[in-house]
C-alpha cells in the first residue's frame, strides 16, 4: 500500500494508536424537529411556486350611461304610442297615525324644571282594499282607469266604478311612470349620473339619479331609476317627494310635528308583456326626522298581480 505523499511515516506500533469510537453523536430532539419543519416549509414553498396561477376573470365593462339612456328613451317612445287594455288585481294596504302631533311636558331634573318634546301619536288607523283594476289607453293617448271594489277590511263587497279610498296618498297611471323621467323631452331637461351598480342574481343593475337642470320648470320630477344593464329594462323608480301632487299636506304635517319630511315613493315594474313593463308594486313611506329622532307616520303599499291582457300594442297602424 502506498504511503502518504507528505508527512512522516506512520507509526505502526498499536500501543501508540488511539481508538476511535464508531458510535454517532446523539442529536437533541428539538434540533431534529426544527430541521424537519424547515424542510417542510421549503417543500411547500416550492410546490406553491410550481402551481399554475389561475387566470383572473376579465373585469365587466363599465355601464355606458348614454347608451342606457338612449335605450330607455326608445322604450318611452314605444310606451307613449302604445295601445293598452288590461285588468289586474290591485291590493291596497295602509296604516297611519292621522292625529299625530308634537307635544311638550315638564320634567324635574334635579332642582331644574326641564321641558321635553315628544310625539303624541294618537290612534293608529289601518285599512285594506282589494280592487279589480282596469286601464285602457286608446290610439289618441287618452287613458281611462276604472276600479271595482271587491273587498274592504276583510268584508267582501262589489262596488263598480269605485273611488280609490286611501286616506293620505293617491296614485294613478303607474304604468306610464317612466315617461316622467326617461322620455326624450324629460331627458333634455334633466342631468343623469350613475350612483352605484349592483348584482341581483345574474343581472347587473345600475342605479341612476335624475335631477332637473337649473333652467327646467319647477314642477319637473326628481328621482332615481334602477335599470337592467343588458337591455335597459326599467325595474324600479324612486320618486323625490317634492314632485308628488299632495306634497303640501306633507309640509303641513312637518310643521305640526316641527320635523323634516323624509318621504319615499317607489314604483316597481315586475311584469312584461310585448316589451311593455307593468307595475308589480307601489309604496309610500311617510317619515319625519329631527336630529336623531325619526317618526314614521304612515305607510301605503299597493301590490298588482293576476294580470289579464286584452291589448298591448306599441306600433300604431292607421
Amino acid at each position: 500500500m502506498p504511503w502518504p505523499r507528505a508527512g512522516t511515516r506512520p507509526d505502526t506500533n498499536r500501543s501508540n494508536v488511539r481508538r476511535i469510537d464508531a458510535r454517532p453523536e446523539r442529536i437533541p430532539f428539538p434540533t431534529i424537529l426544527s430541521i424537519a419543519l424547515a424542510v417542510f416549509m421549503l417543500t411547500a414553498a416550492e410546490a406553491g411556486r410550481n402551481q399554475a396561477v389561475p387566470a383572473r376573470a376579465p373585469a365587466a365593462p363599465q355601464p355606458d350611461l348614454p347608451s342606457l339612456l338612449e335605450s330607455a328613451a326608445q322604450y318611452c317612445d314605444r310606451l307613449s304610442r302604445s295601445v293598452l287594455d288590461f285588468v289586474c288585481r290591485e291590493r291596497v294596504s295602509e296604516w297611519s297615525f292621522p292625529e299625530a302631533a308634537m307635544a311638550s311636558s315638564a320634567r324635574q331634573d334635579g332642582r331644574a324644571l326641564r321641558v321635553v318634546d315628544f310625539i303624541r301619536r294618537g290612534p293608529k288607523v289601518s285599512n285594506a282594499y282589494l280592487y279589480d283594476y282596469q286601464l285602457v289607453r286608446d290610439r289618441t293617448g287618452s287613458i281611462r282607469e276604472t276600479r271595482t271594489l271587491l273587498r274592504e277590511n276583510k268584508k267582501d263587497i262589489n262596488v263598480p266604478d269605485a273611488a280609490l279610498k286611501t286616506r293620505l296618498f293617491w296614485h294613478a297611471k303607474i304604468v306610464m311612470g317612466p315617461l316622467g323621467l326617461l322620455s326624450r323631452e324629460r331627458q333634455a331637461e334633466h342631468d343623469y349620473r350613475i350612483v352605484r351598480e349592483r348584482l341581483e342574481g345574474p343581472e347587473r343593475i345600475v342605479v341612476i339619479e335624475a335631477v332637473p337642470r337649473p333652467e327646467a320648470a319647477a314642477d319637473h320630477l326628481v328621482g332615481t331609476i334602477w335599470l337592467r344593464v343588458r337591455d335597459a329594462g326599467i325595474l324600479k323608480i324612486e320618486w323625490n317627494p317634492s314632485s308628488i301632487d299632495n306634497y303640501a299636506g306633507v309640509l303641513e304635517t312637518a310643521e305640526r310635528l316641527r320635523m323634516t319630511p323624509r318621504i319615499v315613493l317607489t314604483s316597481e315594474y315586475g311584469f312584461d308583456k310585448n316589451g311593455i313593463r307593468f307595475p308589480s308594486r307601489y309604496a309610500v313611506q311617510e317619515t319625519y326626522a329631527r336630529g336623531g329622532r325619526r317618526f314614521q307616520r304612515s305607510e301605503t303599499t299597493v301590490v298588482y298581480d293576476q294580470y289579464k291582457f286584452f291589448t298591448v300594442e306599441t306600433t300604431v297602424v292607421y
